[in-house]
């Protein structure tokens, strides 16, 4: 069971919008969706597509105040893997 929950994370990891989402949010802040536009650049319906799947999977954590959507990181432990393949000289 837990090797099927890991394959999901890496398949919701496969996209570089994806990682680049997670590269702003390591910080450990909570962003606003047009926040995160202003860094990910791309079309508001395919972030928001991005942001929902990455939540779904459990990768990310969403709160609605007032009229805004902030996003933070669930899995903090995640960016690790950056470091880990960083590192591998690959």
């Amino acid at each position: 069971m837990k090797l099927s929950k890991v394959a999901e994370i890496f398949e919701g990891l496969a996209y570089p919008v994806r990682l680049e989402i997670l590269e702003l949010l390591e910080d450990g802040k909570s962003y606003a969706v047009g926040e995160i536009l202003k860094e990910v650049k791309i079309e508001p319906s395919l972030l928001s597509h991005h942001l929902k799947k990455m939540k779904n999977i459990g990768i990310i954590d969403s709160v609605r105040q007032g009229r805004n959507i902030y996003y933070k990181l669930a899995l903090k432990e995640i960016t690790k893997v950056f470091d880990c393949i960083f590192n591998c000289n690959i």
